[in-house]
């Protein structure tokens, strides 16, 4: 089982850099602006989420849900509104100014908004278990794991565990180097991450449809 966790956790590491993503954007977004609490709230609340669909794909619920015909074309719909709904609010949020403290109730709503915004992201977006399928699938035919249901558990804590170690290391580069970024290159930036999730949205769009027709 200590095998399984630890592929588990090298998937949940490799799975986490790919910057074109609506988490991974986000998390991004805050940390260049130095609000890195806030971001290490998103990945904690996207990798619980997505450890379950890890979890399932290994159990064989992949199999499963193959079976339901209109569970494919409605993840990707939800997909597509998932990049098109956090590109705009990359675009359109005003750039953010130093806040002073509130009080700790102020806080405890605030972290728990950014922990629910991780959650909600990830687990609405039901194509994450299509794609650990196939990963699963993938690592199935080199003959490193087997889907049995035992491995379903130490599977999932490993990706977790990868997600968050991956996010770890780039919010602490972000916090030790978001300083030597002008606010201007920042919004800049994040800006052109919304524009980049944005257009990836239209275009899963344009494809769905060209399939549909």
């Amino acid at each position: 089982m200590l095998s399984t966790a630890l592929i588990g956790f090298l998937m949940g590491v490799g799975g986490s850099i790919p910057l074109a993503g609506p988490i991974t954007m986000l998390i991004l977004g805050y940390g260049l602006e130095g609000r890195i609490r806030q971001a290490a709230l998103v990945a904690l609340g996207s990798a619980l989420p997505e450890s379950i669909y890890a979890a399932l794909a290994l159990w064989g619920f992949g199999a499963l849900v193959d079976e339901f015909k209109w569970v494919g074309p409605t993840s990707h719909a939800i997909a597509v509104l998932v990049l098109l709904g956090v590109g705009l609010f990359l675009i359109l949020r005003p750039p953010s100014s130093k806040e002073s403290s509130t009080g700790t109730a102020t806080e405890g709503e605030g972290a728990k908004r950014h922990l629910l915004l991780g959650l909600s992201i990830t687990a609405l977006n039901p194509a994450l278990i299509f794609n650990w399928g196939a990963a699963v699938t993938m690592i199935y035919s080199l003959g490193l794991v087997e889907p049995k249901p035992q491995f379903a558990i130490p599977f999932g804590l490993g990706v977790g565990a990868g997600i968050l170690s991956w996010f770890t290391v780039v919010l602490y580069f972000l916090h030790r180097h978001h300083k030597r970024i002008s606010p201007k290159a920042r919004e800049n930036l994040m800006k052109g991450m919304g524009i980049l999730l944005f257009g990836l949205g239209l275009l899963a769009a344009a494809r769905a449809l060209i399939n549909l027709s």
